[in-house]
């Protein structure tokens, strides 16, 4: 009996100091999948991770088809919706069905999912988890692994890459548009954002006035910064790589501030008798250093997260 009390002593202790374990979802545990691409979001002070979903033989992505949700008040304790989200239920929408994202406006959650890759559709909910319904019956516009951003003033803006497809300029960049006011159409061109190439998996988020953009470069998490969400002239200022080189799934990621802490969400392979076409869902504290730059990120399993001490970032 003292060692179950201890157990649940340290349990209980490691609740409360916010901790815990990747990976998210774990292999064993009722209602299991593979969640890939973790687009993390805040709503109603809870976090709800929007998930693409890597099939349990899957041997490349192109089974991916349907969408997951996690849910958690806490960060420990997690919540797992199951899919939520079937676009090929929709006439219009077939194919691979990669990364998704989720914006919140005027009393609608927007589900953004790309079909053939790069063709981008919405569904829309009352709610963060469902139930989703059509929200257009034909794509948006087309880009790579889509993430949508709202701006202090309520502008919206959608970002992503030209991996797949050039849009503009020849090469992958980092690309965004501005989104009208009905979310599902774009107000003006893509445009080019980065001088440095990129693979894909673009996100972007702001903290103390500075607009933050993320992809992966090479095997690794690269970083960019500006001041404006749509940095044309001069392009978003690159800062360098903030994880390791990455092997086992190709770095995809998102970031939040939850509770005055910052995290940064990111899918891993060599976890759950996962592989490169088998994803799971992870997270670290994101910090930052004194003048905004990001401290680099150290990846953690089984022991917890871990705080990092601000150094400079790698260049």
């Amino acid at each position: 009996m003292s060692k179950i009390y201890l157990f649940l002593s340290l349990f209980l202790l490691l609740s409360q100091l916010g901790l815990t374990q990747n990976p998210i979802l774990k292999k064993g545990e009722e209602g299991f999948l593979y969640a890939a691409d973790p687009a993390a979001e805040v709503y109603n002070g809870k976090v709800y991770v929007y998930c693409s979903h890597d099939v349990d033989n899957a041997v490349n992505y192109s089974t991916m088809q349907d969408y997951l949700v996690l849910e958690s008040d806490d960060l420990v304790n997690w919540k797992n919706h199951g899919v939520v989200l079937k676009p090929r239920e929709y006439d219009w929408a077939d194919g691979q069905m990669n990364a998704p994202d989720v914006a919140y406006k005027d009393g609608w959650y927007y589900f953004y999912f790309p079909y053939n890759k790069t063709h981008i559709g919405v569904a829309k909910s009352r709610t963060p988890v469902g139930p989703w319904e059509e929200a257009v019956t034909d794509k948006i516009t087309t880009i790579f692994d889509p993430t949508v951003f709202i701006d202090d003033d309520g502008q919206a803006y959608i970002f992503g890459s030209d991996t797949k497809q050039d849009i503009g300029d020849k090469g992958r960049h980092i690309m965004g548009a501005k989104l009208k006011d009905n979310m599902l159409e774009l107000d003006g061109p893509w445009m080019r954002l980065s001088e440095e190439t990129v693979a894909e998996a673009v996100h972007c988020f702001k903290r103390n006035e500075k607009y933050y953009f993320m992809a992966r470069k090479g095997w690794s998490t690269s970083y960019w910064m500006a001041d404006s969400p749509l940095p044309t002239e001069p392009y978003a200022e690159y800062k360098g790589i903030i994880t390791k080189r990455q092997i086992d799934a190709p770095t995809h990621m998102s970031a939040i501030e939850f509770k005055g802490q910052w995290y940064y969400f990111y899918q891993r392979g060599d976890v759950n008798n996962g592989s490169f076409w088998r994803r799971s869902a992870c997270f670290e504290k994101l910090e930052f250093n004194d003048d905004g730059t990001v401290v680099p990120i150290e990846y953690t399993l089984n022991e917890g997260i871990k705080i990092n001490k601000p150094i400079s970032p790698i260049k």
